[in-house]
């Protein structure tokens, strides 16, 4: 093997090993959050064992000196290697290994035992996979018999090897396990489970064919100008693939995603040209890719209607995929690049390969499963399905503070609803008794005002009132204005405050008399035109919603009062489709810059008691254009 050739095979390697970091993109992005960890763990755990149990034996039955065309021996642990060039091939098959039991264990996802895919690894990496390879590749690297490749079997890169072989495994492991939980309702209709991450399952899907092209151009084992052909055609295949199956979901199962679609249709493209992609023209390779697109969404759908509960669509992708790939080769290949001369027979021998394929890898793994299902113990519990395999198999921290959460909302009991119902309507009380005691307070301090400052003030403006008339007559005039004004100024601030503490009784007025009489005040104060317009008559509200209505009204008309320089306000009472309803206050002052002054115009308890209300509170403000506030609340509060 030259030192070209070596070189290219062992890039395609890392190529293909890269692909372990593309199932797992994959297959985390199409299971549920609860389940991520455990994915991404058994994937790095399966290729650890495959990879241990194929160099161990598995090569050794793969390409070893056959036993009557049955199995490979004597390379046992990697015994009686010659030169560099046998190992750059058995690092070379090891990847290829590793990647057929990831393919299967992601189908298994989300209940089924890490022991178990454990066990299962080691009997596919030792046995099941390199058993039917021997039949098909056995002569690869010695001079012997390949039984099936001599009957003029053709897979170029391992469409049933690989893929083939994966599929029907995973096939066999989820009709063992069975379903998830929940994926049907009693009425046989499918559930969507969830997905934690579909911009991690593109990723993935990229990684995938970015490695593929390591897997079909590393299995030409040369590095020569048959290259750009097979990438080429890897290439072409996948991106129809795509084509196909979204298609088939546009224009034939219209209620299924196009999303997956794009996904499935790569991947499926992808396996159906392994087997031929070094013979194919690149048209050739559109339409192995093309109707591969079609079948691998059809079967999938066919899985579902079966009720075959595949996590990661790999059974369709890969058993299916590989099926079409065998056999659309023998009818689109040109006569002369197949190995029989009547492309029939060819036709025949690729149908009796793959059955041979599924036969051998189906009734297995199979056998396999049921076995350590019964010893073992494939499935998890109900429980421990429903909480997740990040906590059962990992004990993941965020998992379990996540699942508690989750329990928060999902598995509160009736007593402990009960108990959180009866803390709300306590916490309600305390609530309003605190609010009815600061208005208490303030009606104290209103009073105390009323009855000694205010009753003082007023006699005192009666004696200034006689003072002023001595003081005119004396021919100071202009001075007994101005003191008589900043007096009469005086006394309406404190008025203001005093009907700020204590507003009108809102039970016996109601909140909207009581709005106008505030509005009245003002104008009083400042010669302000107020206008009504009440569309929708106001809601019946309890004592504390009104009391908080109130006050963000009267804060708002304060600011208009202090910083608008309006000469007219509009207050509109509505309510709209939502189940809202909506006070408007606008004026035509001079606007503000709502980042300079929200601070500073009450917006902080404004914004407290609109929280309360359960409501939104908006400000729109331009300079020389005037403010709109509007508070939104429910309407049947």
């Amino acid at each position: 093997m030259r030192i070209i050739d070596q070189m290219w095979v062992l890039i395609c390697a890392l190529f293909v090993f890269f692909m372990q970091a593309g199932f797992i993109c994959y297959e985390v992005g199409f299971i549920r959050p609860k389940n991520v960890v455990s994915v991404a763990i058994e994937n790095i755990i399966a290729f650890v064992i495959t990879t241990l149990s194929f160099f161990a034996v598995g090569y050794a039955i793969m390409f070893g000196p056959s036993f009557h065309g049955l199995f490979g021996s004597d390379f046992w642990f990697g015994s009686h290697l010659q030169g560099s060039s046998s190992y750059v091939i058995v690092f070379f098959e090891l990847m290829f290994a590793g990647t057929a039991v990831t393919i299967f264990s992601g189908s298994m996802s989300e209940r089924t035992k890490t022991k178990g895919l454990i066990i299962s690894a080691i009997v596919v990496g030792a046995l099941i996979y390199p058993v039917y390879g021997h039949w098909v590749w056995g002569n690869l690297y010695l001079n012997q018999s390949a039984w099936l490749q001599q009957l003029g079997f053709i897979d170029f890169a391992g469409a049933t090897v690989v893929h083939g072989t994966a599929g029907w495994i995973a096939l066999a492991g989820v009709l063992v396990v069975g379903p998830r939980k929940g994926r049907w309702d009693a009425n046989g209709r499918i559930k969507n489970l969830g997905r934690s991450n579909i911009p991690f399952a593109a990723l993935g899907t990229f990684i995938l064919w970015f490695s593929w092209f390591g897997f079909n151009g590393g299995s030409l084992m040369r590095f020569d100008d048959s290259i750009g052909q097979i990438l080429m055609n890897t290439n072409i295949s996948a991106s129809a693939g795509v084509l196909g199956a979204v298609c088939t979901v546009f224009f034939i199962l219209k209620n299924r995603s196009f999303m997956e679609a794009i996904f499935s249709g790569a991947l499926g493209g992808l396996v159906a040209i392994t087997a031929s992609s070094n013979i194919l023209e690149p048209i050739q390779a559109f339409f192995v890719g093309l109707i591969t697109g079609i079948i691998v969404i059809l079967g999938s759908a066919l899985l579902e209607k079966l009720r075959i509960d595949d996590a990661v669509g790999a059974i369709s992708i890969h058993a299916f995929g590989s099926v079409s790939g065998i056999l659309l080769l023998a009818l689109f290949a040109n006569q002369g690049v197949l190995s029989l001369s009547n492309r029939w027979w060819q036709l025949g021998i690729q149908i009796f390969g793959v059955l041979v394929n599924f036969v051998w890898v189906f009734g297995m793994s199979y056998i396999m499963f049921k076995i350590i299902d019964k010893f073992i113990g494939l499935r998890v519990t109900p429980e421990e399905e429903e909480q997740g395999l990040n906590i059962v198999e990992y004990s993941d921290l965020y998992s379990w503070q996540q699942a508690i959460k989750d329990r928060t909302y999902t598995e509160i009991t009736d007593e402990l609803y009960l108990k959180i119902q009866q803390q709300n309507q306590e916490l309600e009380k305390k609530s309003q008794r605190l609010m009815a005691t600061q208005e208490k307070e303030r009606d104290k301090i209103a009073r105390d005002l009323h009855d000694g400052v205010g009753q003082l003030l007023a006699a005192s403006k009666i004696d200034l009132g006689q003072l002023k008339k001595k003081l005119i007559s004396d021919g100071q005039k202009d001075q007994a204005t101005r003191i008589m004004g900043l007096i009469d100024n005086t006394v309406d601030e404190i008025r203001t405050v005093i009907y700020n503490l204590k507003p009108i009784k809102l039970e016996e007025e109601g909140l909207l008399k009581s709005i106008q009489k505030l509005t009245s005040q003002i104008q009083k104060i400042k010669d302000l035109v107020f206008e009504f317009q009440i569309i929708s008559p106001l809601p019946l509200l309890g004592e504390i919603e009104m009391l908080n209505v109130y006050r963000i009204v009267q804060e708002s008309l304060s600011n208009i009062l202090k910083h608008s320089e309006a000469d007219k306000v509009i207050l509109i009472f509505d309510k709209d489709k939502h189940g809202s309803y909506i006070i408007s206050i606008e004026d035509n002052g001079i606007g503000f810059d709502i980042n300079n002054i929200y601070e500073g115009m009450g917006m902080t308890t404004m914004l407290e008691r609109t929280k309360l209300l359960g409501g939104k509170l908006n400000i729109k403000s331009q300079n020389g254009k005037g403010t709109k506030i509007t508070l939104e609340m429910p309407y049947e509060n």
